[in-house]
């Protein structure tokens, strides 16, 4: 019985490998290595998802048990967004539904159990999801850095104008600062976002604990794009 899980399990993924084959040339060659996309550390989102099956392994061997077809029913919703995907050249939607459906393969090769502590490991493939529909965020992260770095700049004495994103100063060298797209960190909270869930899910024994570490990734992410203008700006004020 195991092997003809193990094959049959090996038989799906390949189907979804071949029927994705598009959508991975997509996530490589328009995602991962575009830099608008702030998608770089896309490829190690498989290579962790790999590593945590690994790290789990004698768990999940324990918790496997016998095949639930029962469970092909949850594939319908699956293919039918793959398949509106297909349709209308939403990738996003494929990989969303590729992902459900590797989940779905585990439930039903190996049963409920299993599939329920593969959760976090399937659903970590999402980081490879591009984000460049939350673009119209970046001017607000633009526009509260700013805010935040002209606010402590004038705190210490430093006279700082702000017109919009952009950071005026005549004192000492004196600086004209914009915070343009690049710089609105997007890319950090993409990034620690992942790295942050990652290790919570391997290091916090609870689930509020995991929760609690992977939620302030996002402050600590725009804490460090903060640091980093207003150190530029103190640099500026100080050389020119």
């Amino acid at each position: 019985l195991k092997v003809a899980q193990w094959a049959s399990f090996a038989l799906t993924l390949a189907v979804l490998i071949v029927m994705c084959r598009g959508m991975f040339g997509w996530l490589v060659g328009s995602v991962f290595n575009e830099p608008r996309e702030d998608m770089a550390h896309g490829w190690f989102i498989p290579i962790f998802t790999v590593v945590l099956f690994w790290v789990k392994r004698y768990e999940l061997r324990r918790v496997a048990g016998l095949p639930s077809p029962a469970a092909l029913l949850l594939a319908l919703p699956g293919i039918a967004l793959f398949f509106i995907g297909a349709l209308g050249d939403q990738l996003r939607f494929m990989l969303v539904a590729s992902i459900w459906l590797i989940w779905i393969a585990l439930y039903v090769t190996w049963g409920w159990r299993l599939a329920k502590e593969s959760i976090f490991a399937v659903a970590f493939l999402l980081f490879t999801m591009p984000m460049s529909f939350l673009d119209f965020f970046t001017v607000k992260l633009r526009m509260l850095i700013a805010a935040l770095a002209a606010t402590l700049l004038n705190g210490l004495g430093i006279v700082v104008v702000r017109t919009g994103t952009g950071l005026f100063c005549q004192a000492g060298g004196g600086f004209n600062l914009d915070i343009a797209d690049p710089c609105s960190g997007m890319r950090s909270i993409f990034a620690l976002t992942a790295l942050t869930a990652g290790y919570a899910y391997l290091t916090q024994k609870t689930l509020r604990g995991k929760w609690l570490l992977f939620l302030c990734a996002i402050p600590l992410a725009m804490l460090g794009n903060l640091a980093r203008i207003f150190s530029i700006a103190l640099v500026a004020t100080a050389f020119g």
